[in-house]
Parts: structure tokens; sequence; C-alpha cells
């Protein structure tokens, strides 16, 4: 897959390292010339130092063959902009970051986007969750992909999935992919996590009609 990630920031970078070290070919743009180049130093990816609001750039990297655009400068007008720009050359996959929710509930209504993703209301559940270990879900993004909602669960402490794998637990698959688990520090491929622990966070992609099934499977 072809993606273009705009904006080196800390999840920027992060974003780019982790989608190029899964064999993806990666594109970063940044206005900041020490970011771009540091970069373009750290992982196997293409970095451009402009900025993204001069539409000549996305001709420059040629968008028009990009599978996904992550659009997570710390600016959501910028963000914004960049998902315009990427729905006018027909990229199918735009992923946007914002800190304010009144801005992603307008790219939800506009459908400029596939996910708009609210900052602070991902950390406040993640947060959430840890302190109270909740089995109920807590959406993520306000914007629903077809009937799928994404959302995070905290295991709690006695749940009956301590010290089990995740492929351990029967949890409806055909309906349910999990995409990511913190460990209250970092976030791991499903994969790397060896054991669940009390106070992990599954986020996952869940079907609407699973999920009560999905939760149930994780007390």
């Amino acid at each position: 897959m072809r993606v273009l990630v705009v904006g080196a920031g800390k999840l920027g970078s992060l974003l780019a390292k982790r989608l190029s070290e899964k064999g993806h070919e990666v594109i970063v743009i940044d206005k900041d010339e020490n970011r771009a180049r540091q970069i373009a130093e750290q992982a196997d990816v293409e970095a451009y130092a402009r900025d993204a609001t001069d539409p000549s750039v996305y001709e420059e990297v040629n968008i028009a063959t990009v599978d996904a655009v992550l659009a997570v400068t710390n600016k959501d007008e910028v963000n914004l902009f960049i998902a315009m720009m990427a729905r006018e050359y027909g990229v199918q996959r735009i992923i946007v970051k914002v800190r304010d929710s009144r801005i992603a509930q307008i790219a939800s209504r506009i459908g400029i986007a596939e996910h708009v993703v609210v900052e602070p209301k991902v950390v406040g559940s993640v947060i959430e969750g840890v302190l109270e270990g909740k089995y109920s879900a807590v959406d993520l993004v306000p914007v629903f992909a077809g009937n799928y909602r994404l959302i995070s669960i905290t295991i709690s402490e006695g749940s009956s999935v301590e010290g089990r794998l995740l492929e351990e637990i029967d949890y409806p698959r055909e309906a349910a992919r999990i995409i990511s688990v913190f460990d209250g520090e970092s976030f791991h491929d499903p994969g790397e996590i060896i054991r669940l622990r009390s106070g992990y966070q599954i986020i996952a992609l869940v079907r609407e009609d699973k999920l009560d099934e999905f939760i149930r499977a994780f007390k």
C-alpha cells in the first residue's frame, strides 16, 4: 500500500516508521526541514520538506497514485485542507486527526474523510478506561465506518481473560477486528501481546450488531 503521511510530529513519525516496517511505501510531508530530514534518516520513507497547504506539493508526490492519506499535523484546519485535496484527487482512504470535536462533526457531515479521530477523546477514553476498569465500550471516533464502530475496552482486574492469549478469546471474529492493544505505556500489534493483563486496552473495529457479544467475550 502507498501511504501519504502529512505531519512528521510524534504521531506522524510513529505512523511512518511502523507502516514502513510493515513493508508499505510511505511518503511524508512536513514543512519543518529538520523533521523531514529526521524521519528520512530514521525510516525507509520518502520525505518532503514542503508546506501542506501548497496545492503543488500534491502533484509533486503524485497523490493520485496514493492508496491512503493520513492528515496528522498539529492544525485542524490544515488537516481538513489535506483531506479535501486527497478527496479531489480520488484517494479512497483518508484519515484525519483533529483536536476540536466541532470540526470533527463538520468533517463527518460533509464526508471528506473515512475516519476523523478526535485526539483528546482518544486519550481521555484510554485514561477513563484504565481508571474505572469498566467493561463497557468507549467510542474512539465520532465517524461510523458503515455499520462498524471503533471502540476501546479495558481489561478489568479479575476478568476471565487475564493471563490468556488473544487467540484464545472466543469473540466474534467474523464481525470484529482487533487493531491494537495498549498496555498503559505503548500500543502493540495484537500478535505482540503474550498474555492479557488487567488495565490493558483492547482497541477494535466491531460491527454494531456484534458489539455486546464482543464486550461479553472480554469480561
